[in-house]
């Protein structure tokens, strides 16, 4: 049988580097109206919803369609980990409905780029692979981004992070392919229940780096927008507010 899979988004109110990042217009659009679109169009998410504690996000939901279950506050602060945000979603759909979905795919208001296709895929590989306990959606890091690349400062004086590695692997063509998380999560209710997020074993499929572009402080908007004006990136048309 297919899988039932709910579509979460999580955005709370706080932000840090922009506020009320989440509904901060980008190319027309409050941030979050992306995933509300994707989650729309997908042919492979049963249901979604968003998990909020701010009644702005939830005005800016409504508008576009997507239902709302409040989070507590205690579950808003900075230092709250997702899985604890998953799991009250998890607990309040169960207690009030009976409702219990086999897969919990993270569409977050940050990664405005999520196509429906990638996600569709993504769950499919996890539909067809019991072993797998999630899927995520990877991007390859740039050559300058390498973690052979890095450095640390001590003492006062700059050095490779790893040296030993570095000196093996000294040029672009010897170093190992690396990764970076994409835009889109999806993970098995009983891993979740068990607090894990990025559950192993894990799927992955690739897109393309543009798209993994993760929408966080005003540098990231402006190059979001110069994204979607270049076409760059090409998205679905967001959905009427019917």
């Amino acid at each position: 049988m297919p899988h039932e899979v709910l579509g979460l988004i999580p955005a709370r109110g706080g932000s840090k580097s922009i506020p009320y990042k989440n509904i901060v217009k980008l190319g027309g659009h409050p941030l979050i109206a992306y995933s509300i679109n994707a989650g729309r169009l997908s042919t492979r998410i049963s249901r979604f919803t968003c998990s909020t504690d701010d009644p702005r996000i939830a005005d800016v939901c409504s508008t576009y369609k997507c239902p709302v279950l409040e989070r507590p506050e205690e579950l808003a602060q900075d230092d709250t980990h997702i899985i604890d945000v998953i799991i009250d979603v998890l607990t309040k759909l169960d207690r009030n409905e009976g409702y219990r979905p086999d897969v919990i795919a993270l569409l977050q208001p940050t990664s405005p780029f999520v196509l429906p296709g990638q996600i569709d895929e993504s769950l499919q590989l996890l539909e067809h692979d019991n072993l797998a306990q999630s899927v995520q959606t990877i991007a390859a890091f740039p050559h300058n981004f390498h973690a052979f690349n890095q450095r640390e400062i001590e003492g006062g004086y700059v050095r490779f992070k790893f040296a030993q590695e570095r000196a093996r692997c000294y040029n672009k063509q010897s170093k190992p392919t690396l990764f970076s998380f994409g835009n889109f999560l999806a993970t098995r209710r009983e891993a979740l229940l068990e607090r894990q997020v990025f559950a192993e074993p894990s799927l992955a499929v690739t897109v393309p780096s543009p798209y993994a572009l993760d929408v966080d402080g005003p540098e990231d908007f402006e190059l979001a927008e110069w994204y979607l004006n270049t076409g760059k990136v090409e998205l679905p048309v967001i959905l009427p507010k019917e």
